[in-house]
């Protein structure tokens, strides 16, 4: 039994290293910001780095809803990378690395169509990692605008697109899109009934995109998605939150009970 004691031991100081070799570790590869260059799909696609990000994320004194979802709806835009390809999955850590969360590394094998390509629920995360898809940029737009009592939610427009839905203040609401960095001053309701109130916000979308890009999406394919029905998007992953207290608490479980042989034999002697 103390032969058994001891292994679970060492696996709970070696879970316990990996978690503090972890914090000094951030999720943002640096070579994102070069990406472009090979991809040529977005121009000038990410412009700030990380952390320096989280300080224009903060609110200033006196600055209004509107002013402030506008701007960090830009800032997002700016210090988000639009990748989730195949091939950058542990380049660009979208398997969260063992060294961030070993369960939910492990998850990535167990259950890899949810796991293996993991959009955060936690918005801090997503933003330190800082690429992702619309839904991953507009995550991020909503903790920070929840965070300072803002009311968002995420919206899914035409199955093709994830933005977010702002309520503003004196009866304002807005759609912001993190992705291209583009604010549409409509509600639903209004947009809805005429998809083409869309068309101005997005006017410039092939200035966007490098000529070479695939598939890149144009005005009317923002017209065309909003025009059709829209779902909220949600982001709860419940286990995730978990995780983050479990992959401490089970490197001292597992060191629990050669710990108290190894405290005991100390009094003794």
């Amino acid at each position: 039994m103390s032969v058994f004691k001891k292994i679970i031991f060492v696996l709970g100081v070696l879970l316990l290293a990996i978690n503090i070799f972890g914090l000094f570790k951030s999720l943002r590869n640096p070579a994102i910001y070069s990406e472009e260059n090979r991809l040529h799909n977005r121009i000038n696609d990410i412009t700030i780095k990380y952390p320096d990000i989280k300080e224009q994320l903060v609110r200033r004194d006196h600055e209004s809803n509107k002013d402030f979802a506008i701007r960090i709806n830009k800032v997002v835009n700016d210090g988000f990378a639009h990748y989730w390809k195949a091939e950058g999955i542990d380049k660009y850590h979208l398997r969260v690395p063992v060294w961030e969360n070993y369960l939910l590394f492990a998850a990535s094998y167990i259950n890899p169509k949810q796991y293996e390509r993991y959009e955060f629920s936690n918005y801090k995360k997503d933003l330190e990692r800082g690429v992702g898809l619309c839904s991953s940029h507009s995550i991020v737009v909503k903790g920070v605008l929840k965070k300072n009592g803002i009311k968002a939610e995420l919206l899914d427009v035409g199955g093709k697109h994830v933005v977010v839905r702002a309520e503003l203040g004196d009866s304002s609401t807005y759609m912001l899109d993190p992705d291209y960095g583009i604010v549409v001053p409509y509600d639903t309701a209004a947009i809805s009934a005429n998809p083409e109130l869309v068309r101005a916000p997005y006017k410039n979308m092939a200035a966007l995109y490098y000529p070479d890009a695939k598939d890149p999406y144009t005005t009317d394919t923002m017209v065309n998605i909003f025009g059709k029905r829209k779902y909220v998007y949600t982001v709860d992953n419940e286990f995730e939150y978990f995780s983050y207290w479990a992959i401490w608490i089970i490197p001292i479980l597992l060191m629990l009970p050669y710990g108290l042989i190894l405290i005991r034999k100390k009094r003794k002697a």
